[in-house]
Formats: structure tokens, C-alpha cells, sequence
């Protein structure tokens, strides 16, 4: 009886680990809270809140932009994320959202992030073909990002940390 209960405690564990949903607190273009729990949006990679680029000449604040795009999507509905792994900083990461809309996929559709597809674990249900066609769309119209000139994300926060002393 005891092994049954453990077993039951388990499966139960495990299934409200694999979703989250409820209104949602954007940390920054990739991530969200919901309930304090932090999830790191899958297949995506936004400008970190603080990085900034060209855009007509202009300094562009590229982080706040995907921030306040993400912010915009979300304030109103419930999201849900379904939890696909973990990130190298324990975060959640999951697939994000708000009704049949892929918050990570409008993120790329509107030029506000990179598609981030090499470090999804082998069992996954996203599109890594909507993803990259949607990059493709984004960087052929000049959508967001695609407009400015701005550093990737992984190697703005590469540079940012070589500085760090």
C-alpha cells in the first residue's frame, strides 16, 4: 500500500510539474514567472533586458522592446507552459502559451528574438521548421531585430561576461 501511495505521489508530482498556467509576470523577452515559478520560453533566444542596438541611426533599446512586445501578449490571458526541460541555470524551460498562440514562435514571427532550436531535448513538440521559416520571414521583412543592427543574444551576453572582471 505504501509503494502504491509513493507511486501515486509520483505520477500526481510530476504532472503538475509538466504545466504551468495562470497570468504570467514577463522577467524579460525570453523568460516569464507564473505563480514565482521562472520558465525560460523553449526555442527562443530575445535580447538580454539591457542590450541595445542601431536602428535608423538611433540607439535602439532592442531588450526592451522584446520585453514589452512579450508584455504585451500576455497581460490580459492565461498562459500555459508546458515544461519541456531544464536550462543550465535550473529554470524551467517550457513551450510556451496563450490559448493555441506559441508565445516563442510570435516572438520570432515579429523579429523580437532568435530562433534557439540547438538545445531542445530529443523529445519535443516544437516545430523546429516553423521556427526557422518564421526566422527567415522575419530577417527577409526587416521585422524587430532583423531591422537594427544588434548583436545576437548569446554573443552580447558572451562579451558582457568577458568584461566582468
Amino acid at each position: 500500500m505504501l509503494v502504491l501511495f509513493a507511486a501515486l505521489v509520483i505520477v500526481h508530482g510530476s504532472a503538475e510539474a509538466a504545466v504551468y498556467s495562470g497570468r504570467a509576470r514577463v522577467i524579460d523577452g525570453d523568460t516569464i514567472s507564473i505563480r514565482n515559478q521562472r520558465i525560460r520560453i523553449a526555442a527562443i533566444d530575445a535580447c538580454e533586458r539591457d542590450q541595445t542596438g542601431l536602428k535608423d541611426g538611433k540607439l535602439w533599446r532592442c531588450g526592451v522592446a522584446a520585453r514589452s512586445y512579450l508584455g504585451k501578449n500576455d497581460r490580459r490571458s492565461a498562459v500555459r507552459c508546458d515544461i519541456i526541460d531544464h536550462d543550465q541555470y535550473r529554470r524551467l524551460v517550457g513551450q510556451c502559451f496563450i490559448g493555441d498562440v506559441d508565445i516563442g514562435l510570435a516572438m520570432v514571427k515579429a523579429g523580437l528574438a532568435e530562433a534557439m532550436l540547438r538545445y531542445l531535448p530529443a523529445t519535443h513538440s516544437i516545430s523546429e521548421v516553423e521556427h526557422g521559416q518564421a526566422e527567415s520571414r522575419a530577417r527577409d521583412g526587416g521585422f524587430g531585430m532583423w531591422s537594427a543592427e544588434v548583436e545576437s543574444p548569446h554573443e552580447y551576453r558572451r562579451s558582457e561576461s568577458s568584461r566582468i572582471p
